[in-house]
C-alpha cells in the first residue's frame, strides 16, 4: 500500500474530533472553545496571518544552485521542484509545509534519498500521522507512518522552535490556545446576539398595567409617528422612553477583539497593517517599502531558511535550494531604475542583465560591461587608454 493511501485511511476518519483536542480539561484553554487546526480558521486574524505566511512563502521561485570550484551556479529547475508529488505542483507542497509549521510547529517530508541523485518525489505528511519511534544506533530518527518504519534517510523533520532533546516543535496552536479560544469565544457570543435580535432599539414603560393590545396601539403609534423622524415626542399616562444603548462592557469588548488582533499579529511577527487591525493604518507610502523589507528579513526569511536547509540536504552534494524574493524585496520603479544604473555604470550589472530583471528582452551588444574609468570589470585587467 502507497504512503498517500495509509495516510488518507486515517485522514478519513469519520471521528468527529480525529485530533482528540477537547477544551477541558486536557489543554489549559479556559475559552471553553474547542481550538484545532480546523476550527482555528474561524478567527479572521489566525486565518490571515496563516495564510498569508504559506502564500508568500510558497509563491518564490524555488530555484537549484551549484557549488562549483568556488562559485555559484544556477541549475535548471529539476521535475522534481516543477512537480513534487503526482498531486501536487511546488506552489501547492510549500504551501502545504507552510501551513504545518505555522499550526502544528513541524512538518514533515518523505523524500527518498539516492545517492547522488534527486528525491523521486517530495510529500508533506501531516504531523498527527507521524510517530516518533525512537534514534537508531546511527544516531539517526526512526519514525512510525501508517504502521510501517521510516528513517531520516526517508523523512525531513522541520520545527518552528524546538528544544534540546525533544522529537516535536512547540506548536504554536497549542502555545496560543487561550487567545485563539477567546477569539473564537468572542465571535460565537455576537453572532448569538446579532443573530438572536432579541435587544430592541428602544423601550416604551409605564408603570400602570396595560394589555396586549394597548402595548400593540402604542408600539405602532410610536413607529408610525416617529420612524425616520426627529419630531417631539409626547408622552401622556406616565408613559416613559428609554434608549437601549451599547453598555461600556460590550463597547470594551470590541477592544478587546482587537487587542486579540495584535496578539496574533505579536505571535506570528507580521506588521500589523497586514492584518488589517485597529492601528494598523499608520504605513505611509515613505516607509511602506522598509516595511516590506523588514516583513522578509525578519518573519519570511527564517521559514525559507528552514525549508531552503531541510530539502538542500536530499540533494547531491554542492547542491542546494535557495528560494528567490527579488519580486519582494522590488523597490519603486524610479528607485530600481536609478539603482540599476549605478551598477551598470560601476560594471557590476550588464544593460541586459537589468532589462532581465525587468522582464525586458535583451538587446544586441547589451551583455557588454560598462568599464569604469579607473577598475577592470568581469575579470578583465585594465588596459590603459592608447595616446
Amino acid at each position: 500500500m502507497s504512503l498517500w493511501k495509509r495516510t488518507e485511511q486515517r485522514a478519513l476518519s469519520p471521528d468527529i474530533d480525529p485530533y482528540g483536542i477537547t477544551a477541558r480539561p486536557r489543554y489549559f484553554n479556559y475559552s471553553g472553545e474547542i481550538v484545532s487546526e480546523t476550527s482555528v480558521f474561524a478567527h479572521s486574524a489566525v486565518m490571515g496571518a496563516v495564510t498569508l505566511l504559506a502564500d508568500c512563502v510558497a509563491m518564490m521561485p524555488l530555484e537549484l544552485l551549484r557549488e562549483r570550484a568556488g562559485r555559484t551556479e544556477k541549475m535548471a529547475t529539476p521535475s522534481v521542484l516543477i512537480k513534487p508529488n503526482p498531486r501536487q505542483t511546488t506552489f501547492e507542497f510549500i504551501h502545504q509545509a507552510m501551513i504545518m509549521l505555522t499550526l502544528h510547529g513541524c512538518a514533515y517530508i518523505y523524500a527518498p534519498r539516492r545517492a547522488g541523485e534527486l528525491p523521486p518525489e517530495m510529500i508533506v505528511l501531516h504531523p498527527n500521522e507521524v510517530k516518533g519511534l525512537e534514534i537508531t544506533s546511527t544516531g539517526e530518527y526512526a519514525y512510525e507512518i501508517g504502521g510501517e518504519r521510516y528513517t531520516t534517510d526517508e523523512v525531513r523533520a522541520i520545527h518552528w522552535l524546538i528544544f534540546p532533546n525533544r522529537r516535536k516543535g512547540i506548536s504554536p496552536l497549542e502555545a496560543m490556545r487561550n487567545t485563539i479560544g477567546m477569539g473564537i469565544a468572542m465571535d460565537r457570543f455576537l453572532s448569538a446576539f446579532y443573530g438572536d435580535g432579541a435587544t430592541p432599539s428602544s423601550v416604551l414603560e409605564t408603570d400602570t398595567t396595560i394589555t396586549q393590545e394597548q402595548a400593540n396601539i402604542l408600539r405602532d403609534t410610536w413607529e408610525e409617528a416617529h420612524w425616520k423622524r426627529r419630531r417631539p415626542a409626547v408622552l401622556t399616562g406616565g408613559l416613559k422612553w428609554r434608549s437601549i444603548t451599547t453598555s461600556a462592557a460590550d463597547m470594551q469588548m470590541l477592544e478587546h477583539r482587537e487587542s486579540i488582533v495584535r496578539d496574533v499579529a505579536r505571535a506570528f511577527r507580521i506588521p500589523l497593517h497586514l492584518l488589517v487591525g485597529s492601528g494598523g493604518d499608520t504605513q505611509t507610502y515613505q516607509n511602506v517599502e522598509q516595511a516590506g523589507i523588514n516583513f522578509v528579513r525578519y518573519t519570511l526569511l527564517p521559514y525559507m531558511r528552514r525549508i531552503e536547509d531541510s530539502i538542500s540536504e536530499m540533494l547531491p552534494l554542492n547542491q542546494y535550494v535557495r528560494f528567490n524574493a527579488d519580486e519582494f524585496m522590488r523597490a519603486d520603479l524610479t528607485t530600481r531604475a536609478r539603482a540599476q544604473q549605478v551598477q551598470i555604470m560601476s560594471g557590476t550589472l550588464s544593460p541586459n542583465e537589468a532589462r532581465q530583471q525587468e522582464n525586458r528582452e535583451p538587446y544586441d551588444g547589451g551583455d557588454e560591461f560598462v568599464r569604469p574609468s579607473m577598475a577592470p570589470v568581469a575579470g578583465q585587467d585594465l588596459v590603459p587608454p592608447e595616446r
